[in-house]
């Protein structure tokens, strides 16, 4: 994407005219970058003061209304979970293993269209953004209420395959339109309130689930068909909402002064480097990227995270409900503070981590305690225990794979590369999502918690190696040993390096 120079951005700031937007953030970054390119000669400096309020009337207008979306599109995806425990088994006539595939089909679509993440923001910036996420939305949300009729498996497969469908596009969309927004420096931290409203979601899909519990028979309905219901109509009205509530770029945002859009146009250009390829796409970087080995390594370290997530987002209402002989609405109270507590904490942990740039050891601590949530669930020592193992993993899943996705792109500046191995992560992640159904297919779920921790440690390992890789790049670079990559470059030439240049550090 096409940036300015300094020396446009300055006059068309200082001219009073419409400043013209820099268009250099990808959508699937949406994260701060471990260091920042100094700014021109002619760029104005604007005082922190002045930034935290002009984020402060973003946040007030823009966050709230994309978190509320995302818990709606969560709780569309996975209350076919709470909708389990009333009976959708025994009235669609479900054999073995078919509630299971039902789940899974979803991601065949959801992972499909991701593939086409790059073209599918090329028309979200030729489209109104607001409108392309209200009609994702509304689609979504037709899909979503209209699977409350289904009445055998081919119907309930369908309405999955085709709300995965039109849920795909939606996250790297959100991501752009808030990378048009907000800087890299005040990104992350949008983007973890963003993803943690997944952990949210369980909790208000428990306590939804367990309010309409109580209508189970009414108008001869079975409580399931109600949950899925009551869940897709606000989506609906959602959709048709957004358009009124968010701008479609800061230039058309009414709740922002001249002066405000100024600011936002001098903050992005603080942080936007002078080389070409940290804003632009360059093949060689895609190259790059696809050489790296760590981009590998950080794609199959996420897709056992994603495995657990998903599942335990599905299954964690009949897991509760297999530790003890509590009914189905009291199993739904039972999922709210598990869910809360894993979003609470990942929030926090999201807030330190861009704080201090250390992402591997957050991820690792995660996985940790995802690994003791899964021990206590299979060491069966007692209800409480077991049902204290169901935070452990909570905390970890959230914490892990949210960071997780911060990590890739702090440590890719350059833009093709870094939209490479962003897509490649979210995508193989993403695909975890189709197997992750059939972990608890059985009777006993102690093979799949078994599995999940076996899985939990592969990425443990990942996770070091990639840690302990660039710890020692830090180490050598802070000692002078990759200077000679400087030797014989001007200054536009080193920025260009991106990471491999001796002045970055990665993010460990």
């Amino acid at each position: 994407m096409a940036g300015l120079s300094n020396n446009d951005m300055h006059t068309a700031a200082m001219s009073g005219e419409k400043a013209a937007w820099p268009q250099n953030s990808d959508a699937s970054s949406g994260q701060v970058e471990t260091i920042e390119q100094a700014p021109g000669p002619d760029t104005e400096i604007v005082d922190k003061a002045t930034e935290r309020a002009v984020l402060r009337k973003l946040d007030y207008r823009i966050v709230p209304m994309v978190m509320w979306v995302y818990l709606m599109n969560m709780m569309d995806r996975v209350n076919i979970g709470n909708a389990r425990l009333f009976g959708l088994e025994a009235d669609l006539n479900l054999g073995p293993g078919q509630f299971q595939l039902a789940v899974s089909v979803l991601f065949i679509t959801y992972c499909g269209c991701q593939l086409f993440e790059a073209p599918s923001n090329m028309v979200i910036k030729r489209l109104q953004p607001a409108r392309y996420l209200a009609g994702l939305t509304i689609c979504w949300g037709f899909v979503a209420t209209f699977s409350a009729f289904v009445n055998n498996f081919s119907a309930l497969v369908a309405c999955r395959l085709l709300l995965g469908l039109f849920e795909a596009g939606f996250f790297p969309g959100v991501v752009l339109y808030l990378s048009m927004f907000y800087s890299r420096r005040s990104l992350a931290l949008r983007i973890a309130y963003f993803y943690g409203t997944a952990a949210a979601s369980g909790v208000a899909g428990g306590l939804v689930a367990y309010g309409i519990s109580f209508m189970d028979g009414h108008a001869g309905w079975r409580a399931w068909r109600w949950i899925i219901l009551i869940n897709g109509v606000p989506t609906i009205v959602t959709g048709c909402i957004i358009p009124f509530v968010l701008p479609n770029s800061p230039e058309t945002a009414k709740f922002l002064s001249d002066e405000d859009k100024r600011n936002l146009v001098r903050i992005h250009e603080q942080q936007i480097g002078r080389a070409r390829n940290l804003r632009e796409m360059e093949w060689e970087d895609v190259k790059d990227g696809i050489r790296d080995w760590t981009t590998w390594a950080y794609c199959f370290a996420l897709f056992p995270l994603l495995t657990m997530l998903y599942s335990f987002v599905v299954f964690l209402p009949t897991i509760i409900h297999g530790l003890g002989s509590w009914n189905a609405t009291e199993v739904q109270a039972m999922t709210v503070p598990v869910y809360a507590v894993g979003a609470i904490v990942y929030v926090a942990c999201a807030r330190v981590s861009d704080l201090t740039q250390r992402r591997g050891y957050f991820i690792m601590g995660a996985i940790v305690s995802s690994i003791v949530g899964y021990g206590m669930l299979i060491a069966e020592k007692g209800n409480a225990v077991s049902y204290a193992g169901t935070f452990f993993v909570s905390i970890g899943i959230f914490a892990g794979a949210g960071i997780s996705f911060a990590w890739v792109p702090t440590n890719n500046p350059r833009y093709g590369k870094r939209a490479f191995s962003t897509g490649m992560h979210l995508t193989i992640g993403n695909s975890s999502g189709v197997a992750s159904p059939f972990l608890f297919a059985g009777s006993s779920f102690v093979p799949g918690y078994a599995a999940s921790m076996g899985m939990l440690a592969v990425s443990f390992a990942l996770n070091v190696l990639l840690h302990v890789h660039f710890r020692r790049q830090n180490r050598l670079r802070d000692e002078g040993k990759k200077d000679y990559l400087m030797d014989g470059k001007t200054e536009d030439e080193i920025e260009a390096m991106g990471e491999k240049s001796p002045r970055f550090r990665f993010a460990i």
